[in-house]
């Protein structure tokens, strides 16, 4: 399970990447990961230069072996940016941006955690593979007129990326902050 210490609020803000200090699993979680993802798309690219273009069902096996490529190309993109905190600028003041993240939070049953002034954390459980502890964890770091966020999945035994939710985060977070 991935545990955020020591996360270094200002620093975070500046570098506008995730600062925190990171145990030995969780670096060596990440690094098995880029080898897998590197995995999933080295091995389609071999297998690809051996099809046969000459055969009629070609075109298929193309597809079999391109699919997973794109998926480890995204989840490695992901995993790689995994940490970059996304900017969302607001026009409001800080104290109603803070209000009305909270009330999102509450609205959609996520656990809140308010760290400091800037920073809150909203946990989602996600039963995903099994019933074991998982959480997708919202991470934002207030300015003056702008959050950065970034979104985190912790798990039992991987720390994936987040792959889809990112993005329906992105536009339900700068909808809330018109």
């Amino acid at each position: 399970m991935r545990s955020l210490k020591n996360i270094n609020i200002k620093k975070s803000i500046q570098t506008k990447r995730l600062i925190f200090d990171e145990n030995w699993y969780d670096k060596s979680d990440t690094y098995f990961q880029y080898f897998f993802y590197l995995t999933l798309i080295f091995f389609p690219i071999l297998a690809i230069k051996s099809i046969n273009p000459s055969k009629q069902n070609s075109g298929f096996e193309y597809a079999i072996f391109f699919i997973p490529m794109i998926v480890g190309l995204y989840s490695l993109y992901s995993k790689l940016s995994e940490k970059k905190l996304k900017e969302i600028k607001f026009t409001i003041n800080k104290e109603e941006a803070i209000a009305r993240i909270l009330e999102y939070g509450k609205k959609d049953d996520y656990r809140i955690s308010k760290i400091g002034h800037n920073l809150i954390y909203l946990n989602e459980w996600t039963g995903e593979v099994s019933h074991k502890v998982r959480e997708r964890t919202i991470i934002i770091f207030f300015t003056e007129s702008s959050i950065l966020y970034t979104l985190i999945k912790e798990g039992m035994r991987m720390n994936s990326p987040v792959l889809i939710n990112q993005h329906i985060v992105r536009i339900e977070l700068k909808k809330l902050l018109k």
